[in-house]
């Protein structure tokens, strides 16, 4: 459905409401940072054997050069052979809060590489401003003082008290924010992110940035193509984020976001039925089973012995959407759909989840409960996202928004409605950057999208090459949140033949997963 077709629905009046956050979010002037002095990264050798390590200063606020800064954690694998070095190629694993230290560190390898592109050229990894180790931002002191907080707050509220009670742990939760997460909070919009990324090309000694951004990663990317479009030499966007409806039509970019995860969940149970015996959710119509299991747990909770714990529909829909992401997992999310649905859908009666059970749901957003503070990549993600959404401020505005996106799409339109109500009551603005998009760069950009990409939809990357000036897509069959999770061998030659040499696949070119890379292989 056209983007102006769903606007002209009204979607209960949040257009108005949307416009007015606008009002709220300090906008800066389009433009590139003043240029800066720089020196060079000082590198030093650090785990995993081959690796080198720095930290690198960048401004808190750009527009105060001279004042604060904070450090930027960096982490470089060498050129196989420096000889022959064509320059760095930064890359970003999206998030927003993902590190990209530890991306680096566990996958340089396999970063949208082969061994040729390896040889020659550095592979950098960093953690944005407020992400990792980049000084972290923190909403709390420890992870269980930001479990009790947001403890009471459903992924899915159905119901007025669900309602309630999340929205006031999401106020309590962004007051904490206001309080505790310091003086870079208002600086950590992707504009900032993308004036740090020209820094560092400048630190490393590369005249043109070469770039490869996942998810999030290529909000960095496209952001960093319009700044400085001169500087760029090759960008890899991977996953794209529609950068238009992110920032300037946020809410409409909500809702299309639940459109993907539905629509991948309609292919995954698709595959699955045709897959037979090779999938363990196939028996009967696995749709109406999964509606089924949906329906029932949106009734309540229920324990499910199999299990041995209680499945509400807030677990049951975190789940499909982090399930979906990644098809080399879909074997035992069909198995376990499978169990629930045994365990589920012939029971009548509900069990209450305890407040313990609520406390380690809470957590399970930011990572395992332990004593240090260990939510930073939850604080991240919302320090970013609310600084670069243009979303509406009131947060009763959000439940007939739920309402709205749930009857477009039922399984997932809830959840993305309330994730994105936590913006509501940020309580900073700060520089953001909506445009244009459209500059012409130096040499074209590298569009990838995936079929069923559930987290950025493969419209997103239609779309986004026709919005950048001059870019090609290259399209990827089957499931997966960007190439990453789709082992495409097609894919990763050409991504790599652009990076080293500047060609651009033909147009139309699409590129299947490798045959043992398919979610369900024959029983």
């Amino acid at each position: 459905m056209a983007r102006s077709t769903l606007l002209a629905r009204g979607l209960g009046g949040l257009a108005v409401a949307a416009s007015a956050a606008a009002l709220v979010v300090a906008v800066a002037p389009a433009g590139a940072a003043p240029e800066l002095s720089v020196a060079p990264v000082a590198w030093a050798p650090c785990a995993p054997e081959g690796f080198e390590c720095a930290t690198y200063p960048v401004p808190v606020d750009y527009a105060a050069p001279d004042g604060p800064t904070v450090p930027l954690a960096l982490i470089r694998r060498p050129a196989d052979d420096p000889a022959a070095k064509i320059g760095t190629l930064f890359v970003n694993p999206g998030g927003p809060g993902t590190s990209g230290v530890s991306f680096v560190r566990s996958a340089g390898l396999a970063v949208a590489t082969d061994d040729e592109t390896r040889r020659t050229f550095d592979i950098v990894g960093f953690d944005p401003r407020g992400v990792g180790a980049s000084s972290p931002i923190g909403c709390f002191e420890t992870l269980q003082d930001l479990a009790e907080a947001l403890g009471p707050a459903k992924e899915v509220p159905i119901g007025a008290t669900e309602i309630r009670d999340t929205l006031t742990a999401y106020r309590g939760y962004t007051g904490a924010c206001g309080r505790t997460a310091g003086p870079l909070l208002p600086h950590l919009s992707t504009l900032n992110v993308a004036r740090d990324l020209d820094l560092l090309r400048r630190a490393v000694g590369d005249e043109q940035l070469t770039f490869a951004g996942y998810s999030y990663g290529t909000l960095i990317g496209a952001t960093y193509a319009n700044l400085y479009p001169d500087r760029v030499r090759a960008l890899v966007l991977d996953g794209f984020v529609d950068p238009v409806g992110r920032t300037q039509l946020s809410v409409l970019n909500e809702l299309e976001r639940a459109g993907g995860f539905e629509r991948t969940l309609k292919a995954f149970l698709a595959a699955c039925e045709a897959a037979g015996p090779g999938c363990a959710f196939s028996a009967g119509d696995p749709a109406a089973k999964l509606t089924a299991l949906r329906e029932r747990l949106r009734t309540g909770p229920v324990l499910v012995p199999a299990e041995n714990m209680t499945i509400s529909i807030s677990y049951f829909t975190a789940y499909l959407a982090t399930q979906l992401q990644r098809p080399a997992l879909f074997v035992g999310t069909a198995a376990r759909l499978q169990r629930w649905y045994d365990g589920i859908v012939p029971q009548a009666a509900a069990v209450a989840t305890t407040a313990a059970d609520a406390r380690v749901a809470a957590a399970s957003r930011a990572g395992p409960l332990v004593d240090a503070y260990g939510g930073n990549s939850f604080d991240a993600l919302n320090g970013v996202n609310c600084l670069d959404k243009d979303l509406p401020p009131d947060q009763w505005a959000y439940p007939p928004l739920a309402l709205s996106f749930e009857t477009a799409y039922r399984t997932f339109g809830r959840l993305q409605a309330f994730a994105a109500s936590v913006c509501a009551t940020w309580p900073v603005s700060g520089e953001r950057y909506d445009g244009p998009w459209d500059r012409p760069t130096a040499n074209p950009v590298l569009v990838v999208g995936v079929q069923h990409d559930p987290a950025t939809p493969y419209v997103f990357a239609q779309r986004g090459t026709r919005e950048l000036a001059d870019a090609r897509l290259l399209t990827i069959t089957g499931f997966g949140h960007t190439s990453l999770r789709t082992v495409s061998s097609c894919a990763r030659a050409k991504v790599n033949t652009y990076l080293r040499t500047l060609a651009l696949p033909p147009e139309g070119t699409v590129c299947a997963p490798d045959p043992d890379a398919a979610p369900f292989q024959p029983a």
